[in-house]
């Protein structure tokens, strides 16, 4: 089986990274982290945080940027992520209106993007799968709109379900196009009963709500047992070990629980 290297995001630890960097990036590394998906740089050159990376034996796996700041000014961006050493950079925020004129803007990024090294992703929320265009759930009309060659795809597996969405569905059909797989997991007593969950975190759901929260990979109600022969028919690079908030309790433990259980699946694969 291909080796799947394992990623920590920082949005679980934004507040953390905003006082110190350096000192996560570290923690990070002890753990058992090979990579780090990025969200911004709190501040930092690209050559320190590569620096940063390099002391912790660390890759740098990519970032998220909005389309519109990447159109505004993708030689500039491009150039950053490039000099950090980032393989990947998820595009956010991707306008639905115009979406032909939206998709060759992304063939002409991705083409900028691939001369630097770089590969351009689509992350997904719930959203995607709440909302249609055209009869479509959102994340297909993304998905079918844009060329694979240019736009990969980072299925986000918690927030897939979340949405409604079927995980297997997405992984089966474009199982060519998942480089990163998020593997968020979450708890919820009925998933009918979530709505948007974005309008009520950081808080836990209530009763009418599901008890929704999020919880460590493995911990909650994601089949990932029978989701990762799916997920491992993609052939990934990486898994990003994710599950957004840690509430009350301590974030770096939860996120090697996270690790922990993911490495143990991944053994048990045939």
């Amino acid at each position: 089986m291909k080796k799947i290297r394992m990623a920590s995001p920082l949005y679980i630890l934004r507040d953390q990274c905003e006082q110190n960097l350096a000192a996560v990036l570290k923690r990070l590394a002890e753990l058992g982290f090979e990579g780090i998906e990025f969200l911004g740089f709190f501040g930092h050159s690209a050559q320190e945080v590569r620096e940063m990376l390099r002391e912790n034996g660390l890759a740098a796996l990519g970032n998220h940027v909005p389309f519109r700041e990447l159109t505004e000014d993708a030689e500039g961006v491009l150039s950053f992520h490039q000099a950090v050493g980032c393989s990947y950079l998820t595009v956010s925020e991707l306008p639905l209106e115009d979406f032909t004129a939206v998709s060759a803007e992304i063939d002409s990024l991705a083409q900028k993007a691939a001369g630097k090294g770089i590969k351009l992703l689509y992350h997904n929320h719930d959203q995607e799968l709440l909302e249609k265009t055209g009869g479509k759930e959102n994340l297909a009309y993304i998905l079918d709109g844009t060329k694979p060659e240019s736009l990969s795809f980072e299925p986000d597996l918690g927030w897939m379900e979340i949405g409604g969405g079927s995980c297997a569905e997405y992984l089966t059909k474009y199982a060519d196009r998942c480089p990163v797989i998020h593997l968020k997991d979450y708890y919820a007593s009925d998933n009918g009963k979530l709505g948007r969950v974005r309008e009520f975190l950081p808080a836990r759901g209530t009763a009418e709500q599901g008890f929704f929260e999020f919880r460590p990979t493995g911990y909650g109600v994601l089949n990932l047992p029978k989701l990762m022969p799916l997920c491992l028919r993609c052939s990934p690079e990486w898994f990003v070990i994710d599950h957004d908030l840690a509430y009350e309790r301590d974030s770096f433990e939860d996120l090697k629980l996270s690790l922990d259980y993911a490495r143990g699946l991944l053994a048990m694969q045939p």
